[in-house]
């Protein structure tokens, strides 16, 4: 479950008689910080881990111990280096997609128009993106 602690409360009262024994093992952003103390986690990261926690399959078979939380930052952090946005002049971006072309082209005369794109499909992709992303910012 993950909420405020008027909702679990809410949540627990719903599920369960209020006289039932049990077990609650809660996870806060401090907690998080705590445990990762050595990654350089911002609060917000960590109150992102601690609602991703609540939506892991296997946390009732396993718990969540160390090493789930860094797989949890691990690909908080990876997400996050795929969604950045950096601005570079134009020129920059023309020049880097020259090069890039360039080294490609020995690729595709030695083994075939197409070898570069499919040795490097996603290099290929980003280049064809940001190609065409200044093609239409000229007006061309």
């Amino acid at each position: 479950m993950y909420g405020t602690v008027n909702e679990l409360c809410a949540r627990l009262l719903q599920r369960y008689k209020s006289d039932e024994l049990m077990t609650l093992i809660i996870w806060t952003k401090e907690d998080v910080l705590a445990v990762l103390d050595d990654e350089s986690v911002t609060e917000e990261t960590a109150a992102d881990i601690v609602q991703q926690i609540s939506g892991l399959d296997a946390q009732h078979d396993y718990g969540v111990s160390l090493e789930t939380l860094k797989a949890v930052l691990e690909n908080i952090r990876k997400e996050e280096k795929q969604a950045r946005v950096a601005t570079v002049p134009a020129a920059a971006l023309e020049s880097a997609l020259k090069v890039a072309w360039d080294f490609m082209r020995p690729e595709d005369a030695q083994n075939g128009e197409g070898a570069s794109a499919r040795r490097f499909p996603a290099e290929t992709a980003a280049l064809c993106r940001i190609s065409a992303l200044l093609r239409e910012q000229s007006g061309e």
